[in-house]
Formats: structure tokens, sequence, C-alpha cells
């Protein structure tokens, strides 16, 4: 339990830390609990690029042409989710290669192991040292080992039945009324 010297001593140095005061800052501070990103707010998350996201934005957005605001709000979402699904698989992938090794050896694989020289073991290119690998560990961190490949699929499912919903809109929304609804 804190002493009240203690507690006014932290209400001080609160005081002085004021937080990122340029919008810069702040965007950037935004983004500093991001884990992995499913659920972010923003399509484009640090990790990605967002001229890849522009290019597979334009593309669905021709592909869909939407005609009406309406139709514009559920292209957008589509691309939204679509971008999503696709996090959500790379990030599937990442996990299972952050498992793989992470899990101790089959004989077979100890023994192919041992006959890899120990510099090229550790080089920087070995998968040890992917960046994509510390990814998978850090989603695995996240959801608690596991459960990680549960919870990233119970995201891809539910990713997966509002692309499909929102598809459904859409298509919905362009097909002519059946001439029997008209006559109500």
């Amino acid at each position: 339990m804190p002493t009240e010297a203690q507690i006014l001593a932290n209400r001080q140095n609160a005081s002085k830390s004021t937080g990122p005061k340029t919008p810069e800052g702040k965007a950037a501070a935004s983004k500093n609990s991001l884990k992995h990103g499913l659920l972010s707010s923003s399509d484009v998350i640090l990790s990605e690029s967002q001229s890849e996201f522009e290019i597979f934005r334009d593309e669905i957005f021709k592909e869909l042409a939407p005609q009406t605001p309406v139709e514009t709000i559920l292209v957008q979402r589509i691309v939204s989710l679509s971008w999503r699904l696709k996090r959500t698989s790379f990030l599937q992938n990442r996990a299972l290669d952050a498992v793989k090794l992470d899990h101790p050896l089959t004989w077979a694989e100890k023994n192919r192991r041992s006959e890899v020289p120990y510099k090229e073991r550790n080089s920087p290119d070995s998968p040890e040292n992917d960046p994509d690998i510390a990814l998978g560990r850090a989603v695995i961190d996240h959801f608690s080992e596991s459960k990680a490949l549960d919870r990233l699929l119970m995201y891809e499912r539910s990713i997966e039945s509002s692309l499909y919903k929102t598809f459904l809109e859409i298509k919905n929304l362009r097909s002519p009324k059946s001439p029997k609804s008209n006559e109500k």
C-alpha cells in the first residue's frame, strides 16, 4: 500500500507528464497499445503498407463500382473487412511459424538441425531472427499460448460473416424489386 508521501509524489510527477502535443505525436501515441490490429479503428496498422492498402482499395472499388452513397459505404466496409481478413491469415501463419520454432524438435529434426553449422543457425537470416516470427510470438503471448489459434479463428469467422452480410446488402440494393413486391 503506497504511503501518503508516495501518492503525493506520484501526483506531482503525473502533472509534469503532458503527453504528445503535435498531431503526429498524438497519432503515434494512439497506436501504443496496438497488439494485433484485428480490432483497430484504422484500416492500416504500422506493420502494413499504406500504398499496398490503397492499391487493394482501388481494385475493389473499381470491381464493385458503387453507384450510390450507400453502396459506397458498403464497398468501404468490404475493403476494410477484406483487409482485416488478410491480416488475420497473416497473423495465423506467423503464430504457426512461432509455435513450430518454439516447440521442442522431434528427434529427426534435432539431427537435421545439428548438421546446420552454429554460425548459420544464428545468422541474421535465420528464421529465429525473423521479425515475422517475433510478430507471431507476440500474437501467441497476447492470446495466451494455448488459445491463440482458436482466438484468431474466432476473429476470422466474425470478419468473414460481416463480409458476407455486407456483400448481400449490396446485392439486395442492386437487385430489381420483384413484380409481386410492387403490387402490395
